[in-house]
């Protein structure tokens, strides 16, 4: 019996592991995305902050900034996808116009 939970156990952390790669990969795959909406090849960043080494102050800084740059550009798509949809919309008439006397 102890024998049957143990391996439950282990399967219950392998389970859990899976998800974690799952969820880097994840993670990975959207900053590559990312990357490419901004024009830049994800494995060459890859290779130029590989060869620079940082501090971990260094690459907080770098990830709190990178953050808020991101946080910017989706908050200016977002407006500007309003503006778009507003320019789109037809404008409500003022009501009925009134009539002009032809002379």
């Amino acid at each position: 019996m102890a024998d049957n939970q143990q391996e439950l156990n282990i399967q219950a952390l392998i389970e859990r592991a899976d998800e974690v790669v799952r969820n880097c990969q994840r993670a990975i795959e959207d900053s590559d995305e990312r990357l490419r909406r901004l024009g830049l090849d994800p494995a060459k960043v890859r290779e130029v902050l590989a060869v620079q080494p940082l501090s971990e102050a260094q690459r907080a800084e770098a990830e709190k900034l990178y953050r808020q740059d991101m946080e910017d550009i989706e908050r200016e798509v977002e407006q500007e996808a309003n503006y778009a949809r507003q320019r789109s919309e037809p404008r409500a008439s003022g009501g009925v116009k009134r009539l002009r006397a032809m002379v």
